[in-house]
């Protein structure tokens, strides 16, 4: 079992299912903020200790080369960054260690 579910449903996924998705979309609200490198160092450095837990998001975007340019720079200022990884973050084990070994 992972995940509450079984390995049948884990390897398969919804395959064979229909769709349930019959609702209204969802609408998002509220503003995105766009950030780069030297803003996102900015704002942390100030910070004692940073713990990062890198999700799907990071390997999608391919944001492990910007997060590698700000574990550095905080890491310059002398802020204790560290890496945390959840449990049951991504299906494919491994994953987010690939990632931040790159």
């Amino acid at each position: 079992v992972a995940m509450n579910r079984d390995i049948v449903s884990v390897l398969l996924g919804g395959y064979g299912t229909s769709a349930t998705g019959g609702g209204e979309a969802m609408v998002f609200e509220g503003e995105a903020t766009f950030t780069d490198v030297e803003a996102t160092v900015e704002n942390l450095k100030a910070a004692k200790e940073v713990i990062v837990v890198p999700g799907y998001g990071l390997a999608v975007a391919n944001g492990q080369y910007a997060m590698a340019e700000i574990a550095k720079e905080l890491r310059a200022q002398g802020v204790n960054l560290r890496f945390a990884i959840h449990p049951v973050a991504g299906r494919m084990p491994g994953q987010l260690n690939v990632l931040l070994a790159e």
